[in-house]
């Protein structure tokens, strides 16, 4: 779960505030199949913030990506992000603790930049099981005009061997490396195990869609993040570029998220 609540759980008042709305908009609707502009916006306004996770194929673990790139948030968690990757000693874990505690989701969130789907719907998984071996540090999960899609994202030590003086990955990307390419192998022969991992999250009298039951590689992606942007060399570059077009691994600096971040929150202010 990403938030203190099971939004899978409603209250009472919650819920006859819900079928109130419901009934308000299909009165608005009129029985037209085309949405009401002005409804379809007082519909939202009204109905209670719980149930907007509620209705979601997975309540817990829904990101609300406006709400995640508002302008207030984002100022506070971008200074506060930066401190502590600019402190030397920082590591992975701390990282990864940073990002639970302030729920600093945006920052994974940004990775749908990267890719072409994520707007129709978006939902995050921390430390998501590849039972009985292997925890990925994050799964996005994404939906498109084609369908839902999959990022497994694994998170580096912003500070190590990141790279050689000729530009080579140096042993922490190879790790990362080796950590998703071992997930890889993991999925091609168990896909199918993964339904039960997911099933733990389902909202109640929701299906999985077939995406989430049959492999289709050309959904699965990966990315490592380690370093920072100061780590990275022109040869490191092009064999980032080799790296995603060879085996859709997906390498960025820590840098990366916060200028992506930033992006994003220019593109929402617009």
């Amino acid at each position: 779960m990403l938030y203190e609540r099971d939004y899978r759980v409603l209250t009472t008042n919650e819920k006859s505030v819900w079928e109130k709305v419901e009934i308000e908009y299909k009165k608005a609707q009129n029985g037209s199949r085309l949405p009401n502009k002005e409804a379809l916006i007082k519909y939202y306004k009204e109905l209670p913030n719980a149930v907007r996770y509620h209705k979601q194929l997975f309540p817990n673990n829904y990101l609300i990506i406006s709400e995640l790139f508002a302008k207030e948030r984002l100022n506070n968690i971008h200074k506060k992000i930066l401190e502590t990757l600019d402190n030397k000693s920082c590591s992975e874990r701390g990282i990864l603790n940073f990002i639970k505690e302030h729920k600093a989701y945006q920052l994974i969130a940004s990775i749908f930049d990267g890719f072409r789907f994520g707007h129709h719907c978006a939902f995050l998984f921390r430390e998501f099981e590849l039972p009985p071996n292997y925890v990925a540090d994050f799964l996005l999960v994404g939906a498109g005009s084609g369908g839902y899609e999959f990022i497994f994202v694994e998170f580096e030590n912003p500070y190590g061997q990141i790279v050689s003086r000729e530009g080579e990955f140096g042993s922490i990307i190879r790790k990362g490396l080796k950590q998703v390419r071992d997930w890889d192998d993991w999925i091609e022969k168990n896909y199918h195990l993964l339904r039960l991992v997911f099933e733990k999250h389902i909202g109640p009298n929701k299906q999985l869609p077939k995406e989430f039951l049959e492999l289709e590689k050309s959904r699965i992606h990966y990315v490592v993040v380690a370093g920072r942007r100061s780590d990275f060399r022109d040869k490191t570059y092009r064999l980032r570029r080799k790296l995603l077009k060879d085996e859709d691994i997906l390498l960025l600096h820590y840098d990366n998220l916060l200028k992506i971040e930033l992006f994003m929150h220019e593109e929402i202010l617009k």
